[in-house]
């Protein structure tokens, strides 16, 4: 069988199971060593049979016992970045990534190159505030969870991929002791009463549930906020979709001097809350 044949076998099983193909074809990439284009170069080669069976029990763990297939590998990417993931913290998803890129363009636009200290609330495997620190070395970054299980996984991906961070354990800002320029945070934020995918069910409930309406944790960070955030300072979220009004109207309740943006991902939903204060995301 060639590895061309045991994807058509895996899209076959993965279609009977109303799965993701993509996550069989990464799955068959990951285990077989493979940058993308050697893949697709070698599609027409033959497989052995040992490889054969091991590649189609790791899809059984996703398509059967629902593991997500970032488990099983051991890594997820996240802005060309592999990332350490396991059941302690969340996956990265595509829209975090677009979170980082907006932080990274306001950087740019309002602060003119200054270092900045940089929190990042609720980091879980780190992919925010380590990916802000290797792509901009102005940005000192302090990476926090109340998780210790989360923190370990942080501090793995921090060392490996030679991250400058501070980490610290904290109830949000429990444990904070200065202030930063900027706060980025993507809290829990499904309602508690949603009910989600049974692969979701594998990742860690504390990351995933925030509330009733899914906004417990905006209201906590922008209310406490204050103490911790600096005179010219940004605070951005990444959120639900059905969440804006809601964390708007938090924002313009603790901070209704701010200059306030809310952005749509790149699906068209509104996913986005950044909150300027002093002069920061003003009007041009």
């Amino acid at each position: 069988m060639t590895y061309d044949q045991l994807l058509k076998l895996a899209y076959k099983k993965t279609k009977s199971k109303n799965k993701e193909e993509e996550a069989a074809k990464l799955l068959l990439m990951e285990l077989s060593n493979q940058e993308p284009h050697q893949f697709y170069l070698n599609l027409n080669q033959e497989v052995d049979s040992d490889f054969q069976n091991r590649y189609l029990e790791a899809l059984d763990q996703y398509l059967i016992d629902n593991i997500p297939v970032q488990h099983i590998i051991g890594h997820s990417y996240f802005f060309g970045h592999p990332f350490i993931v396991n059941g302690d913290v969340l996956i990265p998803r595509a829209e975090t990534e677009q979170l980082v890129e907006h932080v990274l363009y306001f950087y740019d636009k309002y602060f003119n190159g200054e270092k900045l200290d940089v929190l990042d609330l609720g980091t879980g495997s780190g992919c925010i505030g380590l990916t802000l620190a290797l792509e901009e070395e102005n940005l000192r970054l302090t990476i926090s969870d109340i998780s210790s299980d989360a923190l370990k996984v942080a501090r793995d991906n921090r060392d490996i991929l030679k991250a400058k961070a501070q980490i610290i354990q904290s109830d949000l800002f429990e444990n904070m002791s200065h202030q930063f320029d900027m706060i980025i945070s993507n809290p829990p934020y499904i309602p508690d009463t949603e009910i989600v995918e049974d692969i979701v069910k594998k990742e860690p409930s504390v990351a995933l549930y925030g509330g009733k309406l899914g906004v417990d944790f905006y209201e906590r960070i922008i209310k406490e906020s204050a103490g911790y955030i600096k005179e010219k300072g940004l605070i951005g979220f990444e959120h639900g979709y059905q969440q804006k009004a809601q964390i708007l109207e938090f924002a313009e309740h603790y901070y209704p001097q701010a200059k306030i943006v809310q952005l749509k991902d790149l699906a068209g939903k509104d996913r986005f809350t950044f909150i300027g204060i002093g002069g920061v995301l003003k009007d041009e």
